[in-house]
Parts: C-alpha cells; structure tokens; sequence
C-alpha cells in the first residue's frame, strides 16, 4: 500500500513538473501583444509598446525582467513597421529588440519582439 502511495505521489509530482514547464515555456515564447491604435496619430503610443514588452519579459514568480524598457518612437499601424527597444536590466545591462506589427485592423494592432539580446 506504501509502494502505490509513493508511486502516485511521484506520478502527480512528475504531472505537474511536466506542466509547468509547458506553461512556462508557452508564456516566455509568447512575445505578442495587441494595442489600440490612437486615431490621432495612426500609431501605438512607444509607452504602451515598452510596457507591454515590460510585462513579456518579466517572470510572475520571480522578477528578473527589465527595470524599465524604452522604445525609440511610438509604432505605426503599418504591417512589418518596425522600431528599436532597449531593455534595461538591474545590474547595468542594457538589451535592444526589435518590435515588428505583424497584423494590423479594427483599430488595433498586433506586434511581436525578438528575444532581448546585447
């Protein structure tokens, strides 16, 4: 009886390990974003863009994302526009990504931003 405890026990521990990092992987692959387009000026504002960013590469349980995240100008609701972010981390470390729209309509747009790298 001890035996089949112990191999349910490690059947649901190894479940929710597995789980885990289906989830996790999924969040930190996830690099897209959808934003309102401000009507005004036909983009999405560079503040919403960095804190979107911001959120992607921040962990829920343990933050280790950016200290703040700036981005060069605002994004324009133009397919395959791009513009320039930096990341900027704790320990003096600054990342660029590039942040590229990749489907635009309804008054929104959808970006997406490569991995942070130095």
């Amino acid at each position: 009886m001890r035996y089949l405890r112990a191999v349910g026990l490690v059947l649901a521990g190894l479940a929710l390990l597995a789980g885990s990092f289906t989830a996790g992987n999924h969040w930190l692959l996830d690099r897209d974003a959808t934003s309102p387009v401000d009507d005004v000026t036909g983009a999405v504002p560079r503040a919403e863009v960095a804190r979107s960013i911001s959120g992607h590469l921040s962990l829920p349980v343990i933050p280790r994302g950016p200290r703040s995240v700036d981005c060069a100008r605002d994004l324009r609701a133009v397919k395959g526009a791009r513009i320039r972010c930096t990341a900027h981390y704790l320990r003096g470390t600054d990342r660029d990504m590039t942040v590229r729209v990749v489907r635009v309509g309804g008054g929104e747009i959808t970006y997406v931003h490569d991995a942070p790298h130095g």
